[in-house]
């Protein structure tokens, strides 16, 4: 199947077809549940509104059907410039919806009534589909004791998911023991902590969420109580404990590939770099994000397995040339490694995007004139010693070089966006035999390692393994479609151009390459198209807005 579709995707390519795929799986519908809306003005009980969104998501994850967690949720409302998200008019919501890629959108509310022992709530929920407003089936209401929340949510998913396909192999039991599995009071405690804005709050909430999970004495551990700990914990630069809670999780728990990025995180910040260096290898294996990529040779290189570190950056670099922190950290790399006259690109490149980088321009200044570039490397030292003079920093590394302390840069934070459609890439995607991906792996890095001795052929050999053991891998096309267009071979970079951003539809380079491309073969339209994707991946981006410029000009 992978090796069909990756056929259809050239045959598609040569007759000049763009292909932007944008969502998982191009035939499922994407669904958005939002808060539900407390109409009993009742503000004890204001945390049932996002147990909606969290009991939801979960439930309704079905085959065929895509639900956005509260957390995709929250990068729709970032990007929608919508705060807060859980009190807006239905022409927001569908605004979010739309921001959120969702062709349908879960609204509802809910009413609390009674007194201590006897607290009751109705709800009223209806599917609405996003770009025309209007209502998808019948709407559903449904009401019981508040002891009940999670049963009658079960029922509620039930409900939807019949109503979509009444062939659905899950009965209404099934669902509504699903939705029990975690204890009411560990639920409760667990949305009031995610809810909470403050990061001590959250923390207590948490902690007693786990507490509650363990005492009723539940099956395995609360992966998403764990998760969401350890990130209050590291947000509260307690990276010791958070780094406990984050070894926790094992694969197949909620949320575990971001634990497993900040376990990488705290790991390093406690000292433990062997650790953190191998979660950035799996974490690189699997989910080859740039910021993944940078931590990943950042990492490598304080452990000193620079030819490792030199590979991740490199990639990193292929995807983010415009990064100054990738940038730097390659050039670093390289700098360690005694790779002087390539450490100087990567250094130059970082000290334009960033001219006050004294520690760039230092090490700028030390690769050049290692090589022999007198006068530049000079200039350079000028600019180190001016922009280090304050604490004395550059009369130290001058005159004790060895005590220069690690210079890397980590990226505390990922691109939540890409995070989570790579993710669903991944899961979805077609699982390979093990051996399978791990012959396709080390063809990728022998690849690379010939890119950088100016092999073209040999590397070309190499990718061409890579594909045969593994179509899917964007970035070996990627690779392919450069050497390619070196060669000056168009027609076929544009095929793998067009591969590229099958696999992965935001890759920005890919993208600002098909442009470029298109442009010269003067088909304009096609060009504006992809230098508009690149600029939504990344609007910061100075070559796909400066393409974009020149298609508009006519220059």
């Amino acid at each position: 199947m992978q090796a069909k579709k990756f056929y259809l995707c050239v045959i598609l390519a040569i007759f000049g077809l763009s292909l932007t795929v944008t969502s998982t799986r191009a035939a499922d519908e994407v669904l958005l549940p939002l808060p539900f809306e407390n109409v009993s003005g009742r503000s004890d009980y204001q945390w049932v509104s996002e147990s909606f969104a969290v009991m939801l998501a979960e439930l309704l994850d079905m085959p065929g059907l895509v639900v956005l967690s509260p957390e995709e949720r929250t990068v729709a409302c970032d990007r929608a410039s919508l705060r807060p998200c859980d009190s807006l008019t239905l022409a927001a919501k569908l605004r979010l919806a739309e921001a959120a890629q969702a062709n349908l959108v879960l609204i509802g509310n809910y009413e609390i009534s009674g007194e201590k022992d006897a607290i009751t709530i109705a709800f009223a929920a209806k599917l609405v589909e996003t770009r025309e407003g209007r209502v998808v089936g019948k709407s559903f209401n449904f009401s019981g004791p508040l002891s009940d929340l999670q049963t009658l949510q079960g029922l509620l998913a039930w409900s939807l998911l019949y109503e979509r396909d009444p062939a659905l192999p899950y009965s209404q039991e099934q669902l509504k023991r699903r939705a029990k599995r975690i204890p009411p009071r560990a639920f409760e405690f667990f949305v009031k902590g995610v809810q909470s804005p403050e990061l001590k709050s959250r923390e207590i909430f948490l902690k007693r969420a786990i507490k509650e999970y363990n005492e009723a004495e539940s099956v395995g551990h609360y992966a998403q109580a764990i998760y969401e700990l350890g990130l209050a914990q590291y947000r509260q630069h307690n990276s010791a404990e958070a780094a406990k809670n984050f070894r926790e999780l094992v694969k197949d728990d909620p949320r575990y590939w971001e634990g497993q990025f900040y376990l990488g995180l705290t790991a390093q910040a406690t000292g433990q770099t062997s650790e953190a260096a191998d979660v950035m290898e799996r974490l690189a294996a699997a989910l080859p994000l740039v910021e993944i990529l940078n931590n990943a040779g950042a990492i490598q290189t304080v452990k000193g397995d620079l030819n490792r570190a030199v590979l991740h950056l490199q990639r990193a670099t292929t995807s983010a040339q415009q990064d100054a922190m990738v940038r730097f950290n390659y050039g670093y790399a390289l700098w360690r490694d005694k790779k002087f006259e390539a450490a100087a690109r990567e250094l130059q490149a970082a000290v334009t995007l960033i001219p006050s980088d004294g520690e760039a321009q230092y090490l700028l200044a030390e690769s050049l004139l290692a090589v022999g570039k007198k006068t530049e490397g000079e200039a350079a030292d000028q600019e180190a010693r001016k922009l280090l003079s304050s604490n004395n920093t550059y009369a130290q590394w001058k005159t004790r070089p060895d005590k220069i302390p690690s210079l890397i840069r980590l990226k505390t934070d990922f691109n939540r966006t890409n995070f989570y459609w790579l993710s669903r890439q991944r899961s979805s995607a077609t699982t390979l035999p093990p051996a399978q991906t791990r012959l396709a792996l080390q063809s990728l890095e022998r690849a690379r390692q010939l890119l950088t001795e100016k092999n073209d052929e040999g590397a070309l050999a190499e990718l061409q393994n890579v594909l045969n053991n593994d179509p899917t891998l964007a970035e070996a096309h990627f690779l392919r479609a450069q050497i390619l267009q070196r060669r000056n071979d168009p027609e076929s970079a544009l095929s793998s151009y067009s591969a590229a951003v099958y696999w992965n539809p935001r890759l920005v380079a890919a993208h600002i390459a098909l442009g470029r491309l298109h442009l010269a073969r003067g088909d304009r339209a096609r060009a504006l198209t992809h230098s508009r994707t690149a600029l939504e991946v990344e609007p910061q981006n100075q070559e796909a807005q400066s393409l974009k410029k020149q298609i508009e000009s006519g220059h």
